[in-house]
């Protein structure tokens, strides 16, 4: 792994490797957190790689990794925001289409926190078998029911209950493993579902 300073130090000399490191480390986290926010894929895609431009853009004032990181989440976050209003506006009329649209406004940290965990939970649903993997992401990040998960998968319910049980379990086991913190807040995300 390369010490933290390589890759900030080569975003900062216009090195592409320093751009390619961010975007590999939080692309992933932030596309979730911004379709947490505006609800359409292309658009979170879209507004995700805007952010990273700007910060290649500014890539001479960054002066931490910390920075980097806020950036990142603080012009998602804006941009997502944007995005919606823009979307509020066009469909003024309909007040029942705005429901999707408009969320709670929540401490930026608990948001990043919340992404980030969810993108450990993408990273180690790979490493589970197929079937179990796909059973929690529709349950647990989709949102989807038993039912539509068997219309989805072509199964019965006794088989998404057992997969969902065993990703469970596998994921705890997981977590438990890794760190204590990750452990409690896997379970508190298991709670709150």
């Amino acid at each position: 792994m390369r010490p933290s300073s390589v890759p900030l130090s080569d975003l900062r000399a216009g090195k592409e490797a320093g751009l390619n490191f961010y975007m590999s480390k939080y692309g992933s986290s932030l596309r979730f957190f911004a379709y947490s926010i505006v609800k359409d894929k292309g658009a979170a895609e879209e507004i995700v790689s805007d952010s990273f431009y700007k910060l290649w853009k500014g890539r001479e004032r960054t002066k931490t990794e910390v920075n980097v990181r806020a950036f990142l989440y603080l012009s998602t976050r804006n941009a997502c925001y944007d995005y919606v209003d823009l979307q509020v506006n066009k469909i003024k009329h309909d007040p029942d289409a705005l429901e999707h649209l408009i969320q709670p406004d929540q401490d930026l940290e608990a948001q990043i926190i919340y992404n980030e965990l969810v993108n450990q939970i993408s990273i180690e649903l790979e490493k589970l078998p197929e079937t179990q993997a796909k059973v929690f992401r529709m349950s647990y990040l989709e949102g989807l029911d038993t039912q539509e998960i068997c219309d989805v998968l072509h199964t019965t319910p006794n088989t998404v209950y057992f997969a969902k049980s065993k990703a469970i379990q596998a994921l705890k086991e997981i977590f438990k493993e890794k760190n204590l913190k990750y452990y409690s807040l896997f379970l508190f995300f298991m709670l709150n579902k």
